[in-house]
């Protein structure tokens, strides 16, 4: 099976740049990154419309203008692609609601959040992490059906069949949305039941408009349809350049704090990690760890910037954006920058 055109609406930065990442590792010209300004008028191309940190009104809002803008130059047999978080973080059901309710946008959201690498499934319309079932505050499954109640009065379930494949889940879509169904959920537990739902979704978008809405998991699958077997794809090729890395560790993730531990260890390698109160609040101790910052740097040293202690429950963006801030005279002189976190990559892209 064979997809034309793949355009991606990411409510924050690192899904975009994920589902970006995918595009142009699948098909030559595909891979644009949108941040702000005009979408691109042709190509595969994934858009960060920084909504998850908007209330749910204004998520919705802001959804539905950006897929009216992609929908309205969408060319015959292209896909839109709403990405959501594998996790279901965000305003998914006010964003589906708002999406629906554009004018000839799609006839139905057909809906999987399952991201089997990262062990993120869904069963029964429920939410799994290794085999789990995520519970929501009140103990009750996490469960991706009655939360698109809001969307469609009753959303229907569906799962893979591997006897008659993406044919038989085409034919299963096709005829509930005949019946007026416009949430549609389904299940997924493995990397092969995201490509049968690929399949079909390929298949079924050259006869009727549909919304797909997934994490990484589907958008990848989706992207490798991109690519006829005759296909050759250009590998970005890195400017050489021997400057120092900059790095920018917004994330408070348990990963990600191993990772700037790591980073710290090697000896070419200068780490400002400072407590996320002293970024927010003591800007004569941010002043002075960021000259010495500035130093290591002039002198070929790579720089780190972390933050350490606890993450601060209602100012985590203003956290970041006080980080980049610092951040900006060391990205002069720099050969790469790294960012971890879609708030922090925003902040300083911005």
């Amino acid at each position: 099976m064979f997809l034309p055109g793949l355009q991606v609406v990411a409510d924050d930065l690192s899904g975009a740049a994920e589902c970006a990442a995918a595009l142009a590792s699948a098909a030559s010209g595909g891979g644009t990154l949108v941040l702000k300004g005009a979408f691109p008028s042709s190509g595969s191309w994934a858009v960060d419309t920084d909504s998850r940190a908007h209330t749910a009104d204004e998520a919705a809002a802001v959804a539905a203008v950006a897929l009216s803008r992609a929908g309205a130059g969408r060319s015959p047999g292209h896909l839109l692609f709403k990405k959501i978080d594998s996790t279901l973080r965000g305003h998914v059901a006010a964003e589906l609601i708002a999406a629906l309710n554009v004018p000839g946008l799609a006839r139905a959201a057909v809906v999987c959040p399952a991201l089997p690498a990262q062990g993120r499934t869904l069963v029964k319309g429920v939410l799994h992490v290794h085999g789990e079932p995520v519970l929501q505050a009140d103990g009750r499954p996490l469960d991706l059906l009655r939360m698109l109640g809001e969307v469609h009065a009753q959303p229907l379930l569906l799962r893979p069949r591997r006897a008659g494949g993406a044919t038989r889940l085409s034919d299963e879509l096709r005829g509930a949305i005949a019946e007026g169904v416009r949430a549609i959920v389904i299940d997924a537990q493995d990397e092969e039941d995201l490509c049968e739902i690929a399949n079909s979704l390929s298949a079924l978008c050259m006869q009727l408009p549909l919304l797909a809405v997934g994490s990484a998991g589907l958008a990848a699958s989706l992207a490798s349809l991109l690519r006829r077997p005759t296909d050759r794809v250009e590998r970005l090729q890195l400017p050489q350049n021997d400057g120092p890395v900059v790095a920018v560790a917004g994330s408070f993730s348990p990963v990600t704090q191993r990772q700037v531990d790591a980073l710290a260890k090697l000896p070419d390698v200068y780490l400002v990690r400072l407590a996320a109160t002293v970024w927010l609040h003591e800007p004569r101790q941010v002043a002075q760890a960021m000259a010495q910052a500035r130093l290591q740097s002039a002198q070929g040293n790579s720089v780190v910037l972390a933050a350490g202690g606890s993450m601060p429950e209602a100012s985590s963006r203003e956290l970041v954006q006080r980080m980049a801030s610092a951040a900006g005279p060391l990205l002069q002189g720099a050969s790469t920058v790294l960012l971890t976190g879609g708030d922090t990559a925003r902040a300083v892209l911005d």
